[in-house]
């Protein structure tokens, strides 16, 4: 009897202290979320910024041109592009230790050569896919990526760690410069 005891008690502690832990982490991924969509809407407002749908409708970025580049040859969606760019945090997530800000990924001049990318590959976010299409050669923009369009409600993990680099709802800022522009032909 009193090992049923002892095991009832066990079993609701467990379940007790489970559900506590995970509420405590859906309470701040709901801070981050609402952080995230806070600021993504005020940028909405923002006049310097610009929209743009994306080609399939899932949702919109909004961008700021920081240099008209002088490129004359349009971004398809079978061109490969080659950047330097810097990625960042818009909010603060402290239990990732993130804060706004915080650069997760970036390639820039002295890193070496920019980073080449096809529009198609499944290595780019739909929200690169669409302000990639409205470029020139030369041109920087900020853009504004909401989660539809980045990394969606999972977000991103390192693939042979798996800790998260990229935490879901994330609004992500990138600063993007189109270096060259190349058709299939080219490569």
């Amino acid at each position: 009897m009193k090992t049923k005891g002892l095991l009832l008690l066990l079993s609701v502690s467990v379940f007790y202290f489970s559900t506590s832990c995970k509420k405590e982490e859906d309470d701040h991924l709901d801070r981050w979320m609402i952080s995230n969509l806070m600021a993504y809407n005020a940028i909405k407002t923002n006049p310097e910024y610009k929209e743009l749908v994306s080609p399939g409708k899932e949702g919109s970025i909004y961008y700021k041109v920081l240099k008209a580049g002088d490129g004359t040859e349009p971004i398809w969606y079978t061109s490969h592009v080659s950047c330097y760019y810097k990625g960042y945090f818009i909010a603060n997530y402290p239990e990732y230790k993130i804060s706004t800000g915080n650069t997760f990924d970036q390639r820039l001049f002295d890193d070496g050569p920019a980073m080449t990318f096809s529009i198609t590959g499944s290595n780019l976010i739909n929200g690169w896919k669409t302000a990639l299409q409205h470029m020139v050669k030369g041109d920087v923009w900020e853009i504004w990526v909401p989660y539809q369009l980045g990394y969606g409600r999972s977000g991103s993990r390192n693939s042979s760690t798996g800790v998260v680099t990229i935490p879901g709802y994330s609004t992500l800022v990138f600063e993007v410069e189109v270096v060259d522009v190349f058709g299939i032909d080219d490569l």
